[in-house]
């Protein structure tokens, strides 16, 4: 492997020494509407970097703005949002977004080079699965030439499957995101980013089947926290490597706090009670080595 991926790789999947990284996605500001965590982006970024996150998912220009949060051996990994898409806003005039769009659009922003230059450690790109044929070519395209790049520079390219147009349904979506999977991988990716199939089951059978370290991403704010700290737990136990987590960080009362007990489950084997007490049970002698602690 090409040294320049290596390291890359290994500052943002093994900071702790143990192959593992909990990450935000905070790049949603030039892809949906303005939110108040789109505006307070600096604040809550400082938060998770008090946490101790291990990479941030941000946008070229947030990339520059915010580069001070990434300096130093310690500081956590950057990762930039390589392409823009406007799925957020589709739907017509129905749709609770201010301006939004009926035909999904998703184009290149920058190149692997241009990537390096903002001091990116990784970069993500979409794959959208379930709309026609020629949404479909066009984004087989534009990954095969972002995985190409990404060789050529020593990036590593984070793909992110995601099912959501007209054909998917309640019946086929975990299998398009196991074929899309899939698909990413023989593309070039060198790891994915992509949502939990919604069982520990099925997302073990997804992650098997990439063979690439496989982050877990929230989707939709969930309830409370602690479904975040369970959706997460349930990801590690199907062999995910972390998450690259986004409004359910982001838009967190504590972000700082959530993060805190996330890298708790990820880098110190913490069940979901445990991190939200915030200590670890003892464990008892007679407890076999490598038996899962209680959840």
């Amino acid at each position: 492997m090409d040294s320049g991926l290596s390291a890359r790789l290994e500052r943002l999947f093994n900071r702790h020494g143990d192959g593992r990284a909990v990450c935000v996605a905070a790049d949603h500001g030039y892809m949906s509407d303005v939110t108040p965590n789109v505006v307070n982006l600096r604040s809550i970024a400082e938060a998770v970097v008090r946490g101790g996150v291990d990479g941030i998912l941000l946008s070229p220009g947030q990339a520059i703005r915010l580069a001070s949060l990434f300096r130093g051996r310690d500081g956590p990994a950057l990762i930039v949002r390589a392409d823009w898409m406007n799925m957020p806003r589709l739907g017509g005039a129905n749709v609770t977004n201010a301006v939004p769009q009926r035909h999904l659009f998703h184009q290149k922003v920058l190149t692997a080079e241009q990537a390096l230059k903002l001091g990116a450690t990784a970069i993500t790109i979409y794959l959208f699965l379930g709309y026609d044929d020629r949404v479909e070519a066009a984004g087989i395209e534009s990954c095969a030439h972002f995985a190409s790049e990404c060789r050529k520079a020593g990036l590593p390219c984070i793909m992110e499957p995601l099912a959501v147009g007209g054909h998917v349904n309640g019946t086929n979506i975990v299998d398009l995101l196991t074929l899309g999977a899939r698909m990413c991988v023989e593309l070039g990716a060198n790891a994915l980013k992509i949502p939990y199939t919604g069982d520990v089951d099925s997302f073990a059978r997804l992650v098997s089947i990439a063979q690439v370290p496989v982050l877990v991403l929230g989707g939709e704010r969930l309830n409370n926290d602690r479904d975040v700290l369970e959706l997460f737990a349930e990801g590690l136990e199907a062999n995910c490597v972390g998450c690259l987590m986004g409004r359910n960080v982001t838009n967190a009362p504590d972000p700082e706090k959530l993060i805190r007990q996330l890298g708790k489950i990820a880098h110190e084997g913490y069940s979901v009670d445990e991190a939200e007490r915030g200590w670890k049970r003892e464990q008892p002698a007679d407890r076999k080595p490598g038996k899962e602690l209680e959840r």
